[in-house]
């Protein structure tokens, strides 16, 4: 696999927290209020909004949906222009809350206008379990390297190895899983409509 070995992710929540005091404070909420809606704590808030936390890639689509915004404009705007991305660079996301969580390269464009977010995984068998995700709008998964399982919230599990892809709904709760003993790499192109929903847990 061509991949280079992974650096610790760059530190997110301080621009995210920024973003979403902003928008918090023009949409008048009180940060107990954006709490409830995005169904997080009031602790957790104040502390993204102070820079002093990281934020995971579902709850960070549950807050978007509570201020009425899309995930990618809470990572700041980028040039309305061709965006490139070189070889091992792009902010990192958590995607996850563990320790040793995923933390996927974010390759595409961020701001209010985006409808899409490309990721690029690095799988490895210590990683964490990735938080259930559950969005509007669609993913398509495509496997470079590495064998994985996509389990859905409906009992619905799909084995896909090197080469393989899949385009599914995002509004079914769903992971990954790795499966085997060797690293998967992966990408994945989430496609959002302008309205977002929150991701929810599975089941609710």
């Amino acid at each position: 696999m061509s991949e280079t070995p992974r650096e610790p992710a760059a530190p997110t929540g301080g621009r995210v927290g920024d973003e979403v005091r902003t928008r918090r404070l023009a949409a008048g909420l009180s940060i107990a209020e954006l709490a409830r809606r995005a169904d997080v704590s009031a602790a957790f808030i104040s502390q993204l909004e102070a820079g002093r936390s990281s934020i995971s890639i579902a709850t960070m689509y549950r807050v978007a949906h509570a201020l009425s915004c899309s995930a990618n404009s809470l990572l700041g705007a980028s040039e309305p222009r061709p965006h490139v991305t070189r070889a091992g660079t792009g902010p990192r996301l958590a995607a996850g809350a563990g320790e040793h969580s995923q933390d996927p390269r974010l390759l595409s464009r961020t701001g209010d206008d985006v409808m899409l977010e490309a990721y690029h995984y690095v799988i490895a068998p210590d990683d964490d379990e990735q938080e259930w995700f559950q969005h509007e709008g669609e993913d398509f998964v495509y496997v470079i390297s590495g064998h994985i399982s996509i389990v859905f919230d409906d009992g619905t599990r799909v084995e896909l190895s090197t080469g393989d892809s899949m385009h599914h709904a995002g509004t079914v709760g769903h992971r990954w899983l790795l499966l085997g003993d060797e690293a998967a790499e992966v990408m994945c192109i989430v496609g959002s409509p302008p309205a977002t929903t929150p991701a929810r847990p599975p089941g609710n």
